[in-house]
């Protein structure tokens, strides 16, 4: 029997499909309700065809992705990963394929030619005496007459390797699970850095404020280490070379400016831009999505905004931050770069 694995944060919740139709969205009128604020009131239907099953959007706000791609309609196959919003399922129909060699039933066999079958009195004669001759066809509205031609039975039709199953929920993309990556960082810092966005999978849930929280302090513990590391050593220079290490202190304080305008300006919205995360959000498993694209990846003008809102959440020391704590689960820089925090499963 067909079903949809729902993939929630507590773990995966099987619905069998016993009708035709399954209504999938917020409201309680739904088949199959999803309570997440990123559902449409009435999202999309599942409904039984001539063959199997298919997937219909109802006009909902986020859209309706089967294996990555927007649809309006599409049919579903075994293994079809389905994202609705921050929701993530996976449709399973266990049937067989069917053979590219379809059996005719006797009554859809095509029917024999309009016309009526003339024989001699010696051809009816043969016949009771046990040989078959070579009948002759006239049909009606025609004049030709000529003996029925036995057709060699076609060839059988050699089977056809049935397309490649898309990777189950979770599967890595890359061979072996190995991210590959081109970019300008130098090879001795990839392996702190985050995993390219297809190696996660989202789990259908929007990152809470906690998570968020340590994730952000993380990003920041290296410029908290540089402002510790440079503070020690002004007061050592200033111990050692008295009133004349006033200009390299103001050099280091530059150097220190720089460091922390291409870390913050610069790295960071690298970051979210190629791998989807910052260090400190792959490792408390999140990643920076647009809205509506749970798979996808933000643009410059994206990262941008993000870190104008977070520039405005350092300005007011940071109380727009606690808007994380209501149900949307988004903060200022959320809103106004229209994009989304979401948990993903490594």
């Amino acid at each position: 029997m067909a079903k949809l694995l729902v993939h929630e944060s507590a773990g995966i919740r099987e619905f069998e499909i016993v009708d035709n139709e399954v209504h999938m969205g917020r409201e309680l009128d739904n088949t199959l309700r999803l309570p997440d604020p990123s559902i449409s009131r009435h999202h999309c239907v599942v409904r039984k065809v001539a063959g199997g099953y298919e997937i219909q959007d109802l006009q909902s706000s986020n859209g309706v992705l089967v294996n990555g791609s927007r649809v309006q309609s599409s049919p579903l196959r075994d293994g079809d990963r389905i994202t609705l919003g921050q929701v993530q399922l996976t449709f399973q129909d266990p049937r067989p394929e069917v053979s590219p060699t379809v059996a005719i039933n006797r009554e859809e066999a095509p029917a024999a030619p309009l016309g009526t079958v003339r024989m001699s009195a010696a051809e009816l004669a043969a016949i009771h005496a046990g040989a078959a001759p070579e009948p002759k066809i006239e049909l009606q509205g025609q004049g030709t007459t000529g003996p029925v031609v036995n057709q060699p039975a076609p060839p059988p039709v050699p089977p056809v390797a049935p397309p490649p199953q898309p990777k189950a929920f979770g599967e890595f993309t890359h061979p072996g699970g190995a991210s590959v990556y081109n970019g300008p960082l130098p090879g001795f810092i990839l392996p702190y850095l985050p995993d390219l966005p297809d190696d996660a999978q989202p789990t259908g849930e929007r990152g809470d404020f906690l998570t968020r929280l340590v994730a952000v302090l993380i990003d920041a513990a290296p410029l908290v280490a540089l402002w510790v590391v440079i503070f020690f050593l002004q007061h050592i220079l200033f111990y050692i070379l008295g009133p004349g290490a006033c200009l390299v202190a103001v050099l280091i304080g530059l150097l220190q400016l720089i460091v922390v305008l291409g870390y913050t300006w610069l790295f960071i919205p690298y970051c979210w831009i190629t791998f989807g995360a910052s260090p400190g959000k792959r490792m408390m498993k999140l990643r920076v999505v647009p809205e509506g694209n749970p798979t996808g990846h933000i643009d410059v003008s994206t990262a941008v905004l993000r870190m104008l809102g977070y520039l405005v959440n350092g300005v007011l020391l940071g109380l727009p931050y606690l808007i994380i704590l209501g149900n949307e689960r988004k903060g200022l820089q959320d809103i106004i770069s229209k994009s989304l925090v979401i948990k993903v499963d490594r």
